[in-house]
């Protein structure tokens, strides 16, 4: 799957925020907040069972959204860091390298 359309928009509330995904008038939205110790945020996109419910278009495609997801926060926000991506629950912890 091609990225090129694709956008990746973070918005800030205090300590947390949303994590929009958005692809050809698609769209996953998650959350995120700051986290503490090695980790600078953790970001939340949604289980498989959110994903197959809420968002069968991405169901096959999860893998490349969420490497996609993290390495866009990556470059948006945490410069220098690394993302540990938890596909099956959804989760990416934005790590100091």
């Amino acid at each position: 799957m091609k990225h090129m359309s694709a956008g990746v928009i973070i918005t800030q509330e205090g300590r947390s925020g949303a994590v929009i995904y958005q692809l050809d008038g698609h769209s996953i939205k998650g959350w995120w907040e700051f986290a503490g110790g090695d980790a600078i945020a953790i970001v939340s996109m949604g289980s498989v069972a959110q994903w197959e419910a809420d968002h069968p278009w991405a169901g096959m495609r999860r893998a490349e959204i969420m490497r996609f997801v993290a390495d866009e926060v990556i470059r948006q926000k945490a410069t220098g860091c690394k993302a540990e991506i938890d596909e099956e629950g959804g989760w990416i912890n934005i790590v100091r390298r």
